[in-house]
């Protein structure tokens, strides 16, 4: 990680340009073998992604102790993956598929306009793909707690906030398993599930309006 963190600009433009890479490449296939039930595998490489990248800006802050204009730039690649990126891959999917018809010689399927989705229509949207995110969080947990078995550290929790603050603050890394680059990777998605937390549910208290409707 050393190595990674010396060159970590380089790394991280890197992580961007492949992620976009496999996306194309993934929608290409899906397309053209008509592989159309994969929606999962290319909700984890978002997420896959997304953990290397914020692993990336963890790392940096264990080893400098500031927040710098680095880990400002992960955030906002995070928080844009979080948001407007669902919207951006949807897009992307529409173009991927149209290129293939038609280098296939088929008929080119026309776009369907974009359902935009406001209010509580928009708010259950959101809850789902939490849901989805928090779904596969658990699931990769439940795995890990298998693998590894938990902390020692365990007994010493006392409370949801104590649970937290260890998982999420310990530079140790000693919580929730009993191996540290797992623990490491296992409060980086935390921290994104939390985010992503933070982001969904909020529609559900201030939801989206229809500006246009309104006016």
């Amino acid at each position: 990680m050393d190595f990674v963190l010396e060159h970590k600009w380089i790394f991280l433009i890197i992580a961007e340009i492949f992620f976009w890479v496999f996306m194309i490449s993934f929608l290409t296939v899906r397309y053209w073998f008509g592989l159309k039930k994969l929606s999962m595998l290319l909700f984890l490489i978002f997420i896959i992604n997304d953990l290397w990248i914020a692993a990336m800006g963890f790392f940096d802050y264990l080893k400098t102790g500031d927040f710098t204009s680095y880990q400002i730039i992960i955030l906002v690649i995070i928080v844009y993956a979080l948001t407007y990126g669902k919207a951006d891959a949807q897009k992307l999917d529409t173009i991927i598929q149209q290129k293939v018809a038609l280098w296939k010689g088929e008929p080119i399927p026309q776009a369907k306009p974009a359902k935009v989705l406001y209010g509580k229509a928009h708010a259950k949207n959101q809850r789902k793909q939490f849901f989805s995110h928090f779904l596969i969080f658990a699931i990769v947990h439940f795995i890990l707690f298998i693998s590894y078995g938990l902390s020692e550290e365990i007994v010493n929790i006392n409370s949801i906030e104590q649970l937290f603050t260890v998982w999420l603050n310990n530079k140790n890394a000693t919580f929730p398993f009993n191996n540290a680059i797992v623990n490491n990777l296992s409060r980086i998605w935390m921290m994104i599930l939390t985010l992503d937390a933070v982001i969904s549910l909020s529609y559900s208290v201030f939801p989206k309006s229809n500006k246009a409707a309104s006016s």
